[in-house]
C-alpha cells in the first residue's frame, strides 16, 4: 500500500503563504487562528508569523471584520447573555483589541431581548414542572440562565416570571 503524500509541503515562507491564501478561500480566520492552523500543518513559527503578517498587510486578514462576523453568528442564537459572548469571542480567537467594541455593540436592550427569548425557551421546556409548582424549578432556572451567560439581573427576571405565572 502506497502512503499518501501531503497535499501541501510547507517548507518555506512562500509555500506557507500560498497555503494560507488557499485556506482563506473557504472561510475567514483571525490572525491567531491562521497562525495555529499553519503551525498545525507543519509550518515553522517564523514562516507562519511572516505569512500572517503579510496577509494582514494585504488586508486578507481583518481582525475587526472577523470579530463582527463572529458576533453576528453568535447573536443569531438569541438565547445567550453577555458573559457567554465574551467566552465565545475568546474561544474563537478574536483579537483582544476588537473585543471591547463588540461588547459595547451588545447593548442592554439586546441582552434583555436575548434574556426574554431564553426565558420563553425555559418556560416551554419546563411547563409541567412549573404547573406542578416544583420547588426545584427555581434552582433549575438559575442554572439555565447562568449557563447561558446571563447575570443575576436576568436570572431574577426569570424567577419573577415563574412566581407570577403560578403564584409561588
Amino acid at each position: 500500500m502506497q502512503s499518501k503524500s501531503p497535499r501541501y509541503k510547507l517548507d518555506n515562507a512562500e509555500q506557507v503563504y500560498g497555503y494560507a491564501m488557499n485556506l482563506l478561500n473557504y472561510r475567514d480566520y483571525s490572525g491567531k487562528d491562521m497562525f495555529l492552523k499553519l503551525t498545525g500543518k507543519g509550518a515553522s513559527e517564523e514562516d507562519a508569523n511572516k505569512a500572517v503578517a503579510r496577509l494582514k498587510a494585504n488586508d486578507f486578514i481583518k481582525e475587526d471584520h472577523y470579530a463582527r462576523q463572529v458576533y453576528r453568528a453568535w447573536l443569531s442564537k438569541r438565547t445567550y447573555g453577555r458573559l457567554h459572548l465574551l467566552v465565545e469571542m475568546r474561544r474563537k480567537n478574536v483579537s483582544e483589541e476588537c473585543i471591547p467594541d463588540i461588547m459595547e455593540a451588545f447593548t442592554d436592550e439586546l441582552e434583555m431581548d436575548n434574556a426574554l427569548h431564553a426565558i420563553k425557551d425555559f418556560m416551554l421546556r419546563n411547563k409541567k414542572r412549573i404547573r406542578n409548582k416544583d420547588e426545584k424549578i427555581f434552582a433549575a432556572a438559575a442554572r439555565f440562565m447562568g449557563n447561558r451567560g446571563f447575570t443575576s439581573r436576568y436570572i431574577q427576571v426569570l424567577l419573577e416570571q415563574i412566581r407570577t405565572e403560578n403564584d409561588m
